[in-house]
């Protein structure tokens, strides 16, 4: 009757399946990590900017931000041709856009900022690299919070 016990359930030992074997890759992640997601409602409650070293909202070390006097103000940054549009969707705390401007003009080997003869200076989005401007008033108040 059956030859073997393996003929009893289907016909004998499985064939080893002769493909060649895909390199193993990472899978792909589920979403956003914790910390991610904590930036992201911070940023939404106002108290992170989107400066990747923001020092003036919260941190691990810090977790109810180091100003308490700046109030959580952020600027946008403006467009260059017209300075009611905004250049991009980033705003930034005063003290975190100077920062950034520094070092991206210690970078180029600039002296200093570039003012526009109506009372702008130009600075760069940190995040986008897009050419804009802010008041001189707004810069004022965050070299002076910096100082």
């Amino acid at each position: 009757m059956f030859t073997s016990f393996a003929d009893l359930f289907g016909g004998g030992a499985l064939e080893r399946d002769n493909r060649p074997k895909r390199a193993w890759t990472l899978p792909p992640a589920p979403g956003p990590t914790l910390r991610q997601r904590i930036e992201r409602k911070e940023r939404e409650a106002g108290l992170r900017c989107f400066d990747v070293s923001c020092g003036v909202g919260p941190s691990d070390e810090e977790p109810f931000g180091a100003s308490e006097g700046e109030g959580g103000k952020q600027v946008s940054i403006m467009s260059m041709a017209d300075h009611t549009a905004l250049m991009c969707g980033h705003t930034f705390h005063n003290t975190c856009l100077v920062s950034a401007e520094r070092v991206a003009l210690s970078a180029k080997g600039a002296e200093g900022v570039v003012e526009t003869g109506d009372g702008q200076v130009e600075v760069l989005c940190p995040i986008c690299r897009g050419a804009g401007c802010v008041s001189r008033a707004e810069w004022d108040a965050g070299v002076e919070a910096l100082a």
